[in-house]
């Protein structure tokens, strides 16, 4: 699905009449802490647009994932993951650059969310959150720390999320990187079906799991739109600043990573009852 599939998708389900969903998203990169009830099968389509690197580059991630309420606070998942990018390559040798375009099937994950406490009857929502993904040439792991908590017509949510990963580049090599990240998130419900609202995200790369390679900081508005069988959520995240290891270029002057991090990030979340 493109970008353009996905808003088309978006002014369809907007021309259907209902009522609130209990299990909507109202962010795209923030998680919050509630889950499906026990035999609740949600289809959630995910398009995330990636642009703008130190020379061209546009990546569209998409994931499709089935999610279901297993037992009282506990909901698993599967995701199906795909990825269409067109980037300038340059020759090491000849130093000519050529745009290259290519489709890669990125694996299957697996997704466990466990809620400990919650946003409305608690002092704070919060929940647990563990994700593997099986690729062709890589492998990772991801864990989360969710809290929330609602507040009249405010939502409020925290992650901290950290990731290991293996790409095997070759046969007997294999490379290990590990990253850090938060999110925050805050939004306000204009309606009880309408959420307006700001995610900021920090990403720390630190490769081969020690040195720090670099800490890009994004953050950008945020829109969730829900009836009774089906929602939607949308992030646009510019890079505002980075922060650099020394391997990276720590002393320059530029004020955005541009090698590892995108200048922007753009998400569509869909997620229809079963």
């Amino acid at each position: 699905m493109s970008l353009r599939s996905a808003l088309f998708t978006a002014a369809l389900f907007a021309a259907l009449p209902s009522t609130a969903a209990a299990s909507e998203r109202h962010f795209t990169y923030t998680y919050e802490s509630n889950v499906l009830n026990p035999g609740d099968v949600e289809l959630e389509p995910w398009t995330t647009w990636r642009a703008g690197r130190e020379s061209y580059y546009s990546r569209f991630d998409q994931r499709l994932e089935f999610e279901f309420g297993v037992v009282p606070d506990l909901q698993m998942a599967w995701y199906w993951n795909m990825t269409a990018l067109t980037a300038d390559e340059t020759d090491a040798t000849s130093g000519q650059t050529t745009r290259v375009s290519g489709f890669e099937f990125g694996g299957v994950s697996n997704e466990w969310k466990y809620k400990l406490s919650d946003s409305f009857a608690d002092s704070i929502g919060s929940a647990l959150y563990f994700e593997w993904t099986a690729a062709p040439a890589e492998a990772e792991l991801e864990a989360k720390v969710i809290f929330d908590k609602r507040m009249g017509n405010a939502l409020v949510a925290l992650n901290l999320v950290g990731e290991h990963e293996w790409e095997f580049e070759s046969k007997g090599e294999t490379k290990r990187e590990i990253a850090l990240e938060a999110d925050l998130a805050f939004g306000y419900f204009l309606t009880p079906t309408l959420v307006l609202g700001l995610e900021a995200r920090s990403h720390s790369e630190l490769e081969g799991g020690k040195e720090h390679e670099v800490t890009a900081f994004s953050v950008g508005p945020s829109v969730a739109y829900a009836q009774k069988a089906w929602w939607m959520a949308a992030t646009v995240q510019p890079q505002v600043f980075a922060i650099k290891g020394e391997e990276e270029g720590g002393d320059d002057d530029s004020s955005l990573d541009l090698e590892h991090h995108e200048r922007v990030n753009v998400r569509v979340l869909f997620g229809m009852d079963l």
